[in-house]
């Protein structure tokens, strides 16, 4: 079994004891310096300017001289080294939870023969739409102790308090951010479940087995590689993501690192040494974790099942009670994952004053109106859309040369640049755009969009590189050679042949890249300027004093996110047959 979601990045193709033809070096001569300049940009160079800055007196200047004041206080303080333990530790709890619900999921989804799959799977995945931080904000309406909506109503109801919710500790955080990441873990992990032999598992129910005992002696350890992967991703993802915590722990929670590192960009006094050095120190850990997960899946293959391509799917039979038990618990997830949040957001957009009850709201369509009806907001709506569209573009443009070069050129040193390319992956967001704000910040881009932009695609490349690479692996490479023999041009070949028949891959690159681009935050507000704001920025200021209007902003982004994704579909249409 091969593992679609290898962390590490997809797998490329071998190379066999015979050289690459001629004509495939003379193709990718050109290309190949080209392809690598762009990724010494995006990701190579910010990575090392992070590292570099640390130990620089002024990070903005790198013949400043060296000051290692920072990073001692970093590495080398109790305060410091006990709020980076206490940061692992609450990443592994939130990837530890993730997982295991994600996996759940996935294999009641993809494993059980029950009606309503699709449906279960749109509740699975509701709360990929929304970002963490308008979630916190829904749920400091519903949950804050004495205040809460669901508070009041527990306390009119006689519910004692220590029975009662409060999103205001660290407990909460884990909570919302457990409910963010799920989609990832699910998307992961079923991938790689609808690509297992099920004749293993036929078997483990054949001798007696029950469904529980068969996943967990067969099923899960097949899926160790994708379980593994999603779990370090999540985990990455927890110590990146700095608003949440901000916006819970307000009251005095646990804050992790990456709001260290936000504050010393944007607190009361800028620290941009510590803010580096910080970051490097989250660099260095998220690379450890990369290292440890390498070394964990070597021996995987002993789980590896042996079969062809085309074994049939097959799914669990069930019965009624365990259907409807499947079907209980995954509306109570979609619920609080999706459905309650995304309510209360609208409620709160309808309201201009936030109130405990309800009926004491005065909920309007003018206070929604009045919020988004600004120049501030129009403006961030417009970047917001034209970054969601031309990012996904020069990434999937990106992706499609690497894995060109590396999967059918097989160029020299290809293979190290499908690794660099996919590794954002196991970067927090807030650290690449760090490196890109250092890097640039002497140069015309500094504050605008274009910037951003450039942030975006440093961190979203991977999706591109690893979507377009199973797509590549899906096609005979003979119908290209077929197309280059009848004197076609390999740029002909590309658009005429290769195109049409990875679509599907490229509208999901798009697609994916379209959502995260106009709902990301870690890398935007770090590079934002008041000229060149976006949507998920204004929610963010808006956040800070004024929750009904990011709550506005939020279901804005939401609904911006549905139109676009629904006229990429018409547009690209992924099951449109090519014409023959």
């Amino acid at each position: 079994m091969t593992s679609v979601t290898d962390f590490a990045g997809p797998t490329t193709s071998t190379q066999d004891d015979h050289a690459p033809p001629a004509s495939n070096r003379r193709a990718g001569l050109a290309l190949l310096p080209v392809t690598w300049a762009v990724l010494a940009v995006l990701i190579l160079a910010p990575v090392a300017y992070v590292l570099v800055a640390s130990v620089l007196s002024e990070p903005t200047d790198l013949g400043s001289g060296f000051d290692f004041s920072a990073v001692h206080e970093v590495f080398a303080t109790s305060h410091m080294l006990k709020l980076l333990g206490e940061t692992i530790v609450f990443a592994l709890v939130v990837a530890t939870l993730t997982t295991v619900i994600g996996t759940a999921l996935a294999w009641t989804t993809t494993r059980l023969q029950m009606r309503g799959s699709r449906l279960r799977e749109v509740l699975c995945l509701g709360s990929l739409f929304v970002a963490p931080f308008v979630t916190a904000v829904a749920w400091i309406w519903l949950a804050t102790p004495q205040t809460g909506v669901i508070n009041r109503y527990l306390h009119d109801a006689h519910i004692p308090g220590w029975l009662q919710p409060n999103i205001l500790t660290a407990g909460g955080m884990v909570f919302v951010l457990v409910t963010h990441y799920v989609p990832y873990a699910y998307l992961f992990i079923s991938a790689a479940m609808r690509g297992l032999d099920p004749t293993l598992e036929e078997a483990s129910l054949v001798n007696g087995r029950n469904i529980f005992s068969t996943t967990l002696r067969i099923s899960i350890p097949m899926l160790r590689p994708s379980i593994l992967s999603s779990a370090l991703f999540v985990a990455i993802l927890s110590m990146g993501e700095f608003t949440v915590p901000s916006i819970l722990g307000q009251g005095g929670a646990f804050q992790p690192l990456s709001v260290d590192v936000y504050k010393a960009l944007y607190g009361d006094v800028q620290n941009i040494p510590l803010g580096a050095a910080i970051s490097a120190e989250l660099l260095i850990t998220c690379l450890v974790g990369l290292y440890l997960y390498q070394r964990t899946i070597r021996s995987s293959a002993r789980y590896v099942s042996v079969s062809g391509r085309g074994h049939r799917s097959s799914r669990i039979s069930v019965n009624r009670k365990t259907a409807a038990v499947v079907w209980v618990l995954t509306i109570g997830y979609g619920l609080v994952a999706f459905v309650v949040p995304f309510a209360a957001l609208v409620l709160m957009s309808l309201s201009k004053y936030l109130a405990p009850s309800i009926g004491d709201m005065h909920l309007s369509f003018a206070n929604l109106w009045n919020t988004i009806d600004t120049t501030e907001v129009r403006t961030a709506t417009i970047h917001s859309v034209v970054l969601a569209v031309v990012v996904p573009i020069v990434c999937i443009v990106i992706g499609l040369a690497i894995v060109y070069l590396s999967d059918r050129l097989r160029m020299p040193t290809s293979g190290a640049m499908v690794y660099i390319a996919t590794a954002p992956l196991a970067l927090p967001g807030l650290v690449m755009g760090m490196g890109i704000l250092l890097l640039f910040i002497r140069t015309p881009l500094y504050l605008t969009l274009p910037i951003i932009g450039i942030g975006l695609v440093s961190i979203s490349v991977t999706h591109a590189v690893r979507l377009i690479s199973n797509g590549f692996h899906q096609i005979d490479p003979t119908l290209e050679e077929a197309s280059l023999v009848c004197g076609a041009s390999r740029l002909r070949t590309v658009w005429s042949v290769l195109l049409p028949l990875i679509r599907p891959s490229v509208f999901s690159a798009f697609t994916l890249i379209f959502v995260l681009a106009l709902r990301e935050l870690n890398v935007p507000v770090v590079l934002y300027a008041p000229d060149s704001n976006v949507l998920s920025v204004v929610a963010w200021n808006y956040s800070e004093s004024a929750l009904t209007k990011a709550a506005s902003v939020g279901v804005l982004q939401v609904v911006v996110m549905f139109v676009g994704m629904g006229l990429l579909r018409l547009v690209l249409n992924p099951d449109r047959k090519k014409d023959s």
